[in-house]
């Protein structure tokens, strides 16, 4: 295989990766945007039900914004001949909302830190617990978009995929 077959490669595992977190994401946001229990303060009031689909939820969102951060945007920016290894992910994000890969580098921050919050439990803070899987629940719409948006990035500029 030469370079540009083992790039493609490379960006054809991380598509299909990112397509199966997105899919399970989706179908656990599905059922969790309607929990009356997100309305209160305690995360006692949710059923072992609801908890496990705020799991899966949660642990979704993370990893579909790992994969796409960690496996998909530097394969496309590889592709893009945009890569440098000295590079900050911020240095990284700038670039690829210049070149219209995702919407915004400000919303793709947003969402690690909402991500890193969630990857926290915090049984002793309630109400921060539930603001956390809140803020998941509301902020997975974006998380999806940015996913659809790279995705179609790879589509346009990589046909071969």
């Amino acid at each position: 295989m030469n370079h540009e077959e083992i790039l493609q490669a490379r960006v054809r595992a991380a598509v299909w990766e990112c397509a199966k977190h997105r899919q399970r994401l989706h179908a656990a946001w599905l059922e969790a945007v309607d929990f009356a229990a997100l309305q209160g303060d305690s995360p006692d009031s949710l059923t072992e039900t609801q908890v496990r689909t705020l799991d899966q939820l949660v642990f979704r969102f993370g990893r579909l914004q790992d994969a796409l951060g960690v496996r998909l945007l530097p394969a496309l920016m590889q592709h893009a001949l945009d890569w440098r290894e000295q590079d900050t992910l911020l240095d990284l994000l700038n670039r690829a909302e210049k070149r219209g890969m995702i919407p915004s580098a400000d919303q793709w921050v947003a969402l690690r830190h909402l991500r890193n919050q969630t990857a926290h439990e915090y049984p002793d803070r309630p109400e921060q617990l539930m603001n956390s899987l809140r803020a998941c629940v509301a902020h997975t719409p974006l998380l999806e978009e940015i996913h659809q948006h790279l995705a179609a990035w790879a589509e346009r500029n990589m046909p071969t995929l």
